[in-house]
C-alpha cells in the first residue's frame, strides 16, 4: 500500500507546474508560454480523442447546442478553448484568431 501512495505522490510532483520565475528574458518567456500551451493542447487533444461521437453529441445536447455541433470544426473550437486558458505566444498559431472567432460565434448562438 505504501508503494501506491509513493507513486501517486511522485506523479503529483511530476505533474505540478514548475515554479514561475519573474526574471525570464523575452525569449525564455516565449518558450515558457509555448510549452504551457502545447502541454495543455496535447492534454485536451488526448481527452477529446478518447471521447466517442455519442459522448460529444451528448455534451452538446446537454448544453442545448446540438444543432451547432460540426465534427469538422470541433477540434478548432477545442484548440481555441485551450488558447483562452493558456494563451500561446504571438506567432505560434497564426490561425488562432480564426479559431477564436469560430468559438465566439458558436457561444453567441
Amino acid at each position: 500500500m505504501e508503494h501506491a501512495g509513493l507513486e501517486r505522490d511522485r506523479a503529483e510532483i511530476n505533474s505540478a507546474p514548475p515554479p514561475k520565475r519573474t526574471d525570464l528574458t523575452p525569449r525564455e518567456q516565449w518558450g515558457a508560454a509555448k510549452r504551457e500551451f502545447v502541454r495543455a493542447a496535447i492534454a485536451d487533444a488526448e481527452a477529446y480523442t478518447e471521447m466517442t461521437v455519442d459522448e460529444v453529441e451528448k455534451e452538446y445536447r446537454r448544453a442545448g447546442k446540438l444543432h451547432r455541433y460540426d465534427p469538422d470544426t470541433e477540434w478548432m473550437k477545442h484548440f481555441a478553448r485551450v488558447a483562452r486558458k493558456h494563451p500561446p505566444p504571438e506567432g505560434l498559431v497564426p490561425e488562432m484568431d480564426d479559431y477564436l472567432k469560430l468559438l465566439e460565434e458558436d457561444e453567441a448562438n
